[in-house]
């Protein structure tokens, strides 16, 4: 009988695939929250034609695509948390054998393919509406940098949803550091604010993502200094906050 229990318990890759088909129904349903998150960037794109002349091609679908990562990363994937949070959901999962592991990185790996269709969205609109024009390969690219800039934003609302537990909060909270970092940030790279702001957000989590997507509509600097630090930099920002958020977090909504 112990034999034959121990086989009924899923391996985690068996319970990754089902709770992953599962939240990608979840999201489906929820499609809702996917639309607006793309209508940011593409809003950008469209209403940034007219800086391609002034700053590049490049640095204008760089910016609109960063600006839609934060949108996904931080304020989509805190929220999600949240609510399952308060709704007992991970209460029950842990209540099962599945690894807690197994849980979060369902979710990680949702929030990180709405971040590539969003990336592929603003690409296709930069493409055929700005006359933004690039290669297979740089797309590719494009979408990688997207993927590895999201689990930055990711991690930081992963620090966001452990310290703040309402899920009123969490949103209120998300879209505070989402105006911060990506609309007041996407401003300051292109200049508005002055060189000093400029300079400071360039070492942002856009900022350092922006610094990678521009090296991808421009292969010849794709490992170059500056492109090889912003790498490092967003990886280090994924790291510290995702420590700081993994060891913290609380997965019931009481105090």
């Amino acid at each position: 009988m112990q034999n034959e229990s121990i086989r009924k318990i899923p391996s985690p890759m068996s319970a990754l695939s089902t709770l992953m088909r599962a939240d990608f129904k979840v999201q489906w349903r929820q499609r809702r929250a996917l639309l607006i998150s793309i209508a940011a960037p593409i809003i950008f794109i469209i209403a940034w034609k007219g800086l391609i002349p002034l700053i590049g091609a490049a640095s204008v679908l760089a910016v609109c695509i960063a600006i839609g990562i934060p949108g996904t990363g931080l304020m989509g994937y805190s929220l999600a948390i949240a609510r399952d949070r308060e709704r007992g959901v991970f209460q029950r999962l842990r209540a099962t054998p599945v690894p807690t592991w197994v849980i979060m990185t369902s979710r990680i790996i949702v929030q990180v393919a709405m971040i590539v269709v969003m990336s592929l969205v603003t690409c296709i609109v930069g493409y055929f509406y700005d006359n933004i024009h690039f290669g297979i390969g740089s797309l590719l690219l494009i979408l990688v940098i997207s993927a590895i800039g999201g689990l930055a934003f990711i991690a930081i609302g992963q620090a966001l949803v452990a310290y703040v537990i309402s899920s009123d909060a969490v949103s209120a909270a998300a879209r505070l550091l989402y105006t911060a970092i990506a609309v007041l940030g996407a401003i300051g790279q292109i200049g508005l604010f002055g060189k000093t702001f400029a300079e400071i957000v360039t070492y942002s989590p856009l900022g350092t993502t922006k610094t990678m997507l521009t090296a991808a509509l421009v292969p010849s600097t794709l490992f170059t200094t500056p492109v090889l630090e912003a790498l490092v930099i967003t990886l280090a920002y994924g790291i510290f906050f995702a420590v700081i958020g993994i060891s913290a977090f609380r997965w019931t909504a009481s105090n």
